[in-house]
């Protein structure tokens, strides 16, 4: 089935709760969500979730499987200089997301910053393997970058690397649209695109994809998102990934720009499946429309 679902914020009081709400509003089916504020570290007790609320009302809805949650951007597992403290972070994010049973960690993989790149990829490594020995259950999905700066993985080659040296069923790959399409892949080719994903067997770790529009051209390495159909990547060619049937059962998120101060994540998953209804036919899940 079509898993698609957008960006939502969790916040006091109502935290999952809310969050649920507002992906059903949308006409969503999945959703992804920071544990805090994006740009700090700071945390709220995982008693504060209402997590057992959501078991009662809305895990048959939006089950805890497609719920993607994203680490802060602050944290860079790839500096040899600040590894240690993504390590111990990113532990205890793994718990945090234990406790509403989330199962993927969507990750940005750092940058060398002074660093080599490959003492950069190596700290990553490192960095991977201590996190997963010391938590359970999450995949953690290495989200494609777009080369800005010193990015590392900006291709699915340096991935690659990671995924096999990691060597763990733990690591995955997050697909950003935008992203991929800023560092040089030509998406808009889709069928080549995708054959070389096969060719190179890159298509079996891919668990999460953002779905965003670019506002730069082929190889910016700018990673600037668009709304769908304003940027340089266009409507069709996402709606692919959206209906593809090797994405089917992959949380598809949307992280497009608000426009006038608000979000059109509605909009947009209406955009994309053309009055296609994502909730399922059961009982409880119409009487939420």
């Amino acid at each position: 089935m079509i898993k698609l679902g957008s960006h939502i914020s969790f916040k006091k009081p109502d935290y999952l709760i809310g969050a649920i709400e507002e992906s059903l509003e949308n006409g969503a089916n999945a959703m992804m969500i920071y544990l805090g504020p994006p740009q700090t570290t700071l945390r709220v007790d995982p008693s504060q979730y209402n997590y057992d609320k959501y078991l009662q009302k809305y895990s048959s809805v939006i089950p805890s499987e497609n719920i993607v949650v994203h680490a802060p951007y602050i944290v860079n597992p790839a500096s040899p200089a600040k590894h240690k403290f993504a390590i111990d972070f990113l532990i205890s994010e793994i718990k945090r997301m234990n406790t509403i049973k989330a199962k993927y960690l969507v990750l940005h993989p750092g940058s060398s910053t002074e660093y080599s790149k490959k003492d950069a990829l190596e700290t990553l490594v490192k960095s991977l393997n201590e996190i997963i020995a010391a938590t359970d259950d999450v995949i953690i999905c290495l989200e494609t970058m777009a080369g800005k700066g010193s990015q590392v993985c900006s291709s699915f080659e340096e991935i690659d690397y990671i995924i096999k040296q990691v060597n763990s069923e733990r690591v995955a790959i997050c697909l950003d649209t935008c992203h991929v399409w800023d560092a040089g892949y030509n998406i808009k080719n889709y069928d080549d695109f995708k054959s070389y994903l096969v060719a190179h067997d890159y298509l079996k770790y891919i668990k999460v994809i953002h779905l965003n529009d670019s506002l730069n051209e082929l190889g910016a390495k700018k990673d600037r998102h668009a709304n769908l159909n304003k940027g340089f990547i266009g409507l069709n060619t996402l709606k692919k990934f959206v209906f593809d049937k090797d994405f089917q059962n992959i949380p598809i998120i949307l992280e497009t720009p608000y426009v006038d101060n608000k979000p059109i994540y509605k909009q947009e998953i209406e955009m994309l499946l053309d009055d296609i209804k994502l909730i399922n036919a059961t009982e409880q899940q119409e009487k939420l429309f």
